[in-house]
């Protein structure tokens, strides 16, 4: 339950905290989330918009009717296993990325009565969640389990003593399956808080998998470009020529060649750019054998006067301080590239990319593009058609077109190439203070999360729901994504009415249900999408835990750098006369002390 305490807050603040909670259970406005979410759940999202609330009666087998009678009758087969219903029926509060639109989900009734629970959700928008946060807890108030959290915060709520510590000996005790995947990939040392283990890490199998750049062929065709670019200065010709050479034909300077996912971690902002120059101002780098932080090499200096430059040019949207990164509910960049608003994005991840008609670039693209409307709706009835196109790397006119080409890696001026590859260290889930109290319950609820990453149905029941909606078995009884879900009542942004993956937090942990929906749609997915990109040249975060001192500088690693690097672009800074005195006070202001740390760390790895 959520943990209260009396303590004496400003008047605003309270009424500020009772605004949220009155008016976030309908509100709408949850997003899908920021490069953390589940990709396949979070695409073909604006269609449940079109089809309102399925309507229809009960002939109508999209109806909401119809779609009930479909989950009362799987419901009703579901099976509570033996040692969880020996156990408490404990009563949960959970804040999630995203909740569900209310109470009685598919994916909340099928949680409750497989684990013999309860559960109340804390429901928040996803785009203020931490502000709204933080506003939770400055009255006392913390939900007892919290997923999708920035690792970063971790340190710091355990510093404000909101969190239960969870010991790793009750983690091995508990998590059987789960535990020797983080054991193994050494994870553990991320969620440490002065000496003691405060989250369950989130291991991420596919985050190793670069962020891939996409950029439109139609619109190099346009403007005289067959050859896909190889360099960066190859790239900025092309830049130029999406602003000034009319790539979409209508006559009109409206065109930019690139923005920026505003709302997304700062690590993701330009990644490709940066990574021509091999460098990222928001990771920490390996150099001569010891880690520096990327804000504070000479590269980034670089890499920001050529960005400064493009957009001096107007290659870069204006709106790049605010564009969203990813959104369902409001116009985001996979939406202005598919509207050919801008020709180049490089802020999604390999799934969103796939030729399926449901990540979150490709049903954009799709749906702004009738020859492959028609071409998904004629092959729906035929997997192995619909799925057959792996991405495309180069032009291809075998194909409807448009297509966007998955840009291989391009070198800079030194000759280094890579996309940014955020590692198997996933945003960690947290449990509040008041959980060590109650041993029990914590421990209930870890032998939850193992159950889930280790047992398919459920896995198969929290991440695609139910035969006959989300998916349906074929005659060889393969498990396939439904065609027509979209029509469906229960269709809607961000799974909300429906709530299975979202109530997963532990998605895509487990390689062995990557293709817990099968057939041509896994392959293509992971041999003709992720293996193509896995290959492409990458980077990472050398650095692999939060450092001691990480919350009391946490703006040196964020909030700063974000600042500097926007003004940088835009122009309101000189970056020649001002970058090397930023670096200096950068060290002076904490950073000398956090690469300290972060290279004590680094040499203990040796």
């Amino acid at each position: 339950m959520l943990k209260k305490e009396k303590i004496v807050i400003p008047f605003l603040t309270v009424c500020m905290f009772v605004v949220l909670f009155s008016g976030c259970s309908d509100n709408g406005n949850n997003s899908a989330g920021g490069g953390d979410g589940q990709t396949d759940a979070v695409s073909n999202t604006d269609a449940a918009a079109e089809n309102g609330d399925g309507g229809g009666g009960s002939d109508d087998p999209f109806s909401l009717e119809a779609d009930n009678t479909i989950i009362d009758e799987a419901l009703a087969k579901v099976e509570t296993p033996e040692y969880f219903k020996n156990t408490p029926t404990f009563e949960y509060t959970v804040q999630p990325l995203v909740a569900p639109e209310k109470d009685g989900s598919f994916g909340q009734r099928y949680f409750e009565k497989k684990f013999n629970v309860k559960l109340h959700f804390v429901r928040l928008d996803t785009t203020t969640r931490k502000e709204q946060l933080n506003t939770m807890f400055a009255t006392g108030t913390i939900p007892d389990f919290l997923y999708y959290i920035p690792l970063a915060d971790v340190s710091a709520y355990a510093n404000q003593g909101l969190l239960a510590e969870v010991p790793l000996d009750m983690i091995e005790k508990n998590m059987p399956h789960y535990y020797p995947q983080l054991k193994e990939a050494s994870l553990f040392q991320s969620t440490q808080v002065n000496g003691k283990n405060m989250a369950l890490p989130l291991y991420n199998p596919k985050g190793g998998v670069p962020w891939t750049a996409n950029i439109r062929a139609d619109w190099l065709k346009n403007v005289g470009i067959d050859k896909v670019p190889q360099t960066l200065d190859e790239l900025e010709e092309a830049f130029i020529r999406f602003r000034n050479d009319d790539p979409d034909k209508d006559g009109k300077k409206d065109t930019y060649a690139l923005s920026n996912p505003s709302t997304f971690g700062g690590d993701v902002w330009f990644q490709s750019i940066f990574g021509a120059f091999g460098t990222n101002p928001f990771i920490w780098m390996e150099k001569d054998n010891k880690l520096q932080f990327g804000f504070t090499t000479p590269e980034v200096k670089e890499a920001l006067k050529r960005l400064n430059k493009w957009y001096e040019m107007e290659l870069i949207s204006p709106e790049f301080i605010t564009d969203n990164g990813r959104s369902t509910d409001v116009e985001d960049l996979a939406t202005k590239f598919a509207e050919g608003k801008i020709g180049y994005m490089d802020n999604l991840s390999f799934e969103d990319s796939q030729w399926d008609n449901d990540g979150h670039i490709n049903y954009r693209w799709v749906k702004n593009s009738p020859e492959w409307q028609k071409f998904f709706e004629d092959n729906k009835s035929d997997p192995d058609k619909m799925y057959a196109n792996k991405v495309f790397t180069d032009f291809n006119d075998e194909v409807p077109q448009p297509i966007y080409i998955n840009l291989p890696p391009f070198s800079g001026p030194n000759g280094a190439k890579g996309y940014y590859s955020s590692g198997v260290q996933g945003s960690p889930m947290i449990f509040g203070a008041q959980m060590a109290k109650e041993p029990e319950k914590l421990a209930k609820l870890l032998q939850i999360i193992d159950y889930i990453t280790s047992d398919e149905e459920a896995y198969l029941n929290l991440s695609y729901g139910i035969d006959g909606l989300e998916w349906k078995s074929d005659a060889q009884g393969r498990r396939l994504l439904n065609p027509d879900w979209p029509k469906h009542a229960l269709y809607d942004p961000g799974y909300k009415k429906y709530g299975d993956w979202i109530l997963n937090p532990v998605q895509n942990t487990n390689s062995a249900f990557f293709s817990v929906i099968g057939g041509p749609r896994a392959e293509q997915r992971y041999q003709r999408t992720m293996d193509v990109i896995n290959a492409f040249p990458s980077y990472n975060n050398k650095l692999g835990i939060v450092l001691p001192s990480q919350a009391k500088y946490s703006e040196l690693l964020d909030t700063r750098i974000k600042e500097y690097v926007v003004k940088a672009i835009a122009g309101d800074i000189d970056i020649d006369k001002t970058f090397d005195s930023e670096v200096q006070r950068w060290y002076k202001d904490g950073g000398e002390q956090l690469t300290k740390e972060a290279n004590e760390w680094y040499q203990s790895t040796k």
